[in-house]
């Protein structure tokens, strides 16, 4: 276990790098954020130091996969001399081993016995007189040639090391987590237009979880944001709901026999059968407009919408929505004066410009 900081990469979808940064430094005692920036329309990523345990960063809900940083660069040398660099980076690093130690911590097992089994993964952000792959055989050639192992270089599985280029700039780093972290194993039937686990956490966690919590989300889909939210800590109850009964079936199953209590149900978001003031959070995936209903479908739903989550929200409640029509759901909150706004995180979902927006029920 380290003694002392170690520096970890978040990684998430963009735009949702901010909200993990909150997570993390709510979540891990003592962690400090570097910085917060994103790989093109690719990934957000959120940089930070922590001395624990590393198997805590596994922990986290707003994310999608972690790392610890092996090396990096901020002088990358001009057109292909930047490949000669590169290469030897890789191949005298001390970071390289450090980093192969703690995902060993976390997996005995990563990387095989003998030969250690890696590959690279390589990313690049501008334009370059070389390729991507030029740059990953560079970094596949730096480590072969390191004396502290003996090494077997693979298609997939092993140690992952994931060299990200910015211009004049490098980060060399080794996966700590798995595919379990991105895609989540309660995860048994899935919908169209259905959240990623790691954004739809970020929603929940942006309702400031409590853990006396009546925790709402009225156009539920598979169940995801539900889920989220209970494995973001206690709560009173979770209620959800959708109009199509497709989306009930799907988020009854997801939800199994594990979280209670919670109830799913077939309504309209429009007419809940709740009582006024009895949720004390609400977070939902709104409709974006194209794969799922239209932007003229919107314009009624949005302000319909708003109208019942303000009559069953309390007053200080929050209300978390994401949407990719974002005129559409300024102007319904602006015309709502139950609403203030807190808080707007500009997103990309699936290469989709979207909005998620916080607000506070007055």
């Amino acid at each position: 276990m380290p003694s002392t900081r170690q520096i970890y990469v978040a990684q998430t979808q963009p735009g949702f790098e901010a909200i993990a940064a909150t997570e993390i430094t709510a979540q891990l005692d003592g962690a400090q954020i570097i910085d917060v920036r994103t790989v093109a329309d690719k990934n957000g990523m959120a940089r930070f130091a922590y001395a624990g345990d590393p198997r805590d960063l596994l922990t986290l809900r707003t994310v999608e996969d972690v790392f610890v940083v092996a090396a990096e660069t901020r002088d990358l040398a001009p057109g292909f001399a930047a490949l000669r660099q590169l290469d030897h980076l890789a191949a005298t690093a001390p970071g390289v081993e450090r980093a192969i130690r703690l995902a060993r911590l976390i997996d005995p097992r990563r990387g095989g016995e003998g030969r250690i089994h890696y590959r690279v993964i390589a990313r690049q952000v501008g334009r370059t007189p070389y390729r991507r792959v030029d740059a990953q055989i560079a970094v596949e050639r730096g480590i072969a040639a390191r004396p502290d192992h003996r090494w077997r270089l693979v298609s997939d599985g092993g140690i992952e090391f994931w060299l990200t280029q910015w211009p004049g700039e490098a980060l060399l780093m080794v996966r700590l987590s798995d595919e379990r972290m991105r895609h989540r194993e309660y995860k048994i039937e899935h919908l169209p237009a259905s959240l990623r686990p790691a954004a739809a956490a970020a929603l929940a966690w942006l309702t400031a979880p409590r853990d006396d919590d009546v925790f709402l989300d009225p156009m539920c889909g598979a169940g995801t944001i539900l889920i989220e939210r209970a494995h973001l800590g206690r709560y009173r109850e979770l209620i959800g709901g959708d109009i199509d009964p497709e989306a009930v079936a799907t988020a009854q199953a997801n939800i199994g026999s594990r979280y209670k209590p919670i109830t799913i149900h077939e309504w309209d978001a429009r007419h809940l059968p709740l009582d006024a003031d009895s949720v004390t959070a609400l977070a939902v995936n709104l409709p974006f407009g194209a794969q799922m209903g239209s932007a003229e479908e919107n314009r009624t739903l949005y302000p319909a919408l708003l109208r019942e989550a303000a009559r069953v929200l309390r007053h200080g409640a929050r209300f978390v929505a994401l949407s990719g029509d974002a005129r559409t759901l300024n102007d319904a909150l602006r015309r709502n004066d139950r609403f203030a706004r807190r808080e707007t995180y500009p997103v990309l979902i699936l290469g989709r410009r979207a909005t998620v927006v916080v607000a506070e029920r007055k």
